[in-house]
């Protein structure tokens, strides 16, 4: 049986996946932007009242295609926009991060980080 915490973000991925975005919980060994990786946000659980209700944090690792600088920019930006409008009603968007490169595999990507608060009952 899977725990609380860990369905509650395979459930959220599973919106954003049926909206058409590529997205993992984990960083693969080889990235293939465009991709969203799930991370922990900070703090990753807050009590949200005095019963079993709590605010779980995640941080949504968007990476671009890699692209011209102009190119990428855009393709950040409609990633970004694409996540946000497939967030479901039970997450409520925290902020986007100023775009910075990400480097892996000996490569570079244009990213960004969306933080995002689950509501969810432990």
């Amino acid at each position: 049986m899977t725990n609380e915490i860990t369905l509650a973000k395979q459930q959220f991925s599973d919106v954003l996946d049926t909206a058409g975005i590529r997205i993992l919980s984990y960083v693969p060994e080889r990235v293939t932007p465009p991709i969203v990786i799930v991370n922990s946000g900070s703090p990753y659980l807050t009590a949200d009242s005095i019963d079993n209700e709590f605010i779980l944090s995640l941080e949504l690792v968007c990476i671009a295609a890699t692209a011209t600088n102009k190119q990428a920019s855009e393709k950040l930006d409609e990633l970004i926009q694409d996540v946000i409008g497939a967030l479901p009603q039970y997450a409520k968007l925290g902020s986007v991060g100023q775009p910075y490169l990400w480097a892996t595999n000996n490569a570079e990507y244009l990213t960004s980080s969306i933080s995002v608060d689950l509501r969810i009952t432990l």
